[in-house]
């Protein structure tokens, strides 16, 4: 038996209602009128075949509740059988090809273009939803109509009260018309999608929410090589351009400056450190306090922990000057038309979904 004839076993389960939904309505130039139903899934994947079963079973799982929404996966040209595997659900699947801008401010775009949800769900390929935090999310922003986005904690829950926050990222659940009036995700920053609406959001006096219960398990597979792949993907270079995109507006400029506070600061003590060679007891002094600072770090973070925050913030202060000269393009000039659409899906019925047990992800105790 082959891989797919093995998926489409174990996704032959993932049954219920479905409203067909016409493949001319698919269309990744034509902006999509929100609010015809409910919710839309947007997942982005990228190389994620391990995981992307389980993220799309435990979305299903996550909408029970839901009386009709659609999940539209897109793909940033994978090379592994990610979208063959997609393609055994009932869901859309937009590919993005190799030979543009590829990050996750672009599938975020891109996939808000097709979704006709009042609200839209963003999660990465390598999440497992569990199946309360949606429902709670849902609720909340119905029950408060000054909050346009909110999200959960990964993988833990440190809190219990809800809290307002200036940015939401993982996974994140937003009213789909504010997010269409600030021009949604751009898809030419390398990073920092999340922190660009955020901040255009609660600049303009929107509020953002952070619900205290965990949203979804967070299967990234980090190493300590983690910083050489986000300098290879350009991540580096997202703050520099965030600050070049917004430096005519001094609220945003200032939440973003404020944001760098730790590149700053490195950058001030390898600065105190070139001086400290003046003097052989400064430099004494100064790796002394080092070695402290990095020992800090490890016992907060753990040993991966602190190599990846080190080696982010070095790496991050080149990646923010190159940034700076790197402003990103208007959105509108992204070659939406580039786009292919790999499978069209249909408006499910998360009431009459049957989904195999355990799809959800089950967290570990909460706090609240």
């Amino acid at each position: 038996m082959t891989d797919v004839e093995k998926m489409g076993d174990k996704t032959a389960a993932v049954t219920g209602t479905t409203t067909a939904r016409s493949a001319e309505t698919v269309d990744p130039t034509t902006p999509a009128t929100k609010g015809e139903i409910p919710l839309s899934v947007v997942i982005i994947t990228e190389n994620e075949a391990d995981q992307i079963a389980d993220c799309i079973e435990s979305v299903f799982a996550a909408c029970r509740a839901v009386s009709s929404f659609e999940v539209i996966l897109v793909d940033s040209a994978s090379t592994d059988r990610t979208v063959n595997i997609a393609r055994e659900y009932p869901i859309t699947i937009l590919r993005i090809p190799d030979t543009h801008t590829i990050s996750c401010g672009a599938g975020r775009f891109v996939g808000d273009q097709v979704a006709r949800g009042e609200l839209v769900l963003h999660v990465d390929g390598d999440m497992t939803l569990t199946d309360a935090w949606l429902p709670r999310a849902m609720d909340y922003l119905q029950t408060h109509p000054e909050t346009v986005g909110v999200e959960g904690w990964l993988d833990r829950a440190e809190a219990t009260t809800v809290a307002d926050v200036d940015t939401i990222g993982g996974v994140t659940l937003y009213d789909a018309e504010a997010l269409a009036a600030i021009g949604g995700f751009d898809p030419f920053l390398r990073g920092y999608e999340d922190i660009d609406v955020g901040f255009q959001l609660t600049t303009a006096g929107k509020q953002l929410a952070r619900l205290p219960s965990v949203s979804a398990i967070h299967h990234d597979g980090q190493t300590v090589t983690e910083p050489i792949r986000r300098l290879r993907q350009g991540y580096f270079l997202a703050p520099g351009q965030a600050i070049r995109k917004h430096h005519r507006s001094p609220a945003i400029l200032w939440k973003l400056v404020r944001r760098q506070r730790y590149k700053i600061g490195l950058l001030a003590w390898i600065g105190v450190g070139i001086i400290s060679l003046i003097s052989l007891p400064l430099v004494v002094t100064w790796l002394l306090g080092s070695i402290v600072g990095v020992a800090a770090i490890g016992h907060r973070r753990g040993v991966l922990g602190a190599v990846d925050f080190l080696g982010t913030k070095l790496l991050a202060i080149g990646g923010v000057a190159a940034g700076l000269r790197r402003p990103p393009q208007p959105a509108s000039m992204y070659p939406l038309s580039a786009v292919d659409v790999v499978a069209t899906g249909r408006v499910l019925d998360g009431s009459s979904l049957e989904v195999p047990a355990g799809a959800a992800a089950s967290p570990p105790p909460s706090n609240d």
